[in-house]
């Protein structure tokens, strides 16, 4: 007796979509792209936000404790985060919230498997932002086993 897979999907390509998430405008139309195409296919989307706490230590007097870099950065994030979970629902779509710290491209990559659709925009914030974000998008792309859709 063979048994059909219970699956919502009509859609037989990918089981989730990730979305990187920056808080970035290009992020937020990667996202509703990301929405739209979880909704059509009935699959959750998992938001992913990466505090890059590695290149972060580069760039910033990271010692100096008058700033609570990473108690800022994770607040930033859960507020994205929060963010892209409002527009989900209002979609009807479900939006795990994935908070990780590391170097965002490794992050993104290892968290989209073969059967993942990631869906992510291709600038960054600007400044400091697109120095840590340009090649990011470029990255995941090349590296990642998962099919990536960049919305421009």
């Amino acid at each position: 007796m063979n048994k059909v897979r219970a699956k919502k999907s009509h859609h037989e390509d990918f089981n989730r979509i990730i979305a990187p998430v920056d808080g970035s405008s290009y992020a937020t139309k990667a996202v509703k792209k990301a929405i739209s195409l979880a909704k059509l296919n009935g699959v959750e989307i998992v938001a992913l936000y990466v505090i890059d706490t590695p290149r972060l230590t580069q760039t910033i007097p990271y010692d100096d404790v008058s700033v609570p870099w990473e108690a800022i950065l994770t607040k930033q994030g859960k507020e994205v985060l929060n963010e892209v979970e409002k527009m989900g629902k209002a979609a009807g779509v479900t939006v795990i919230k994935k908070l990780v710290e590391g170097i965002p491209e490794e992050v993104i990559i290892n968290e989209g498997k073969k059967d993942d659709l990631i869906v992510m925009g291709c600038k960054g914030l600007t400044g400091l932002d697109h120095i840590l974000m340009g090649s990011v998008c470029e990255k995941v792309s090349h590296h990642a086993s998962a099919p990536v859709v960049i919305v421009r």
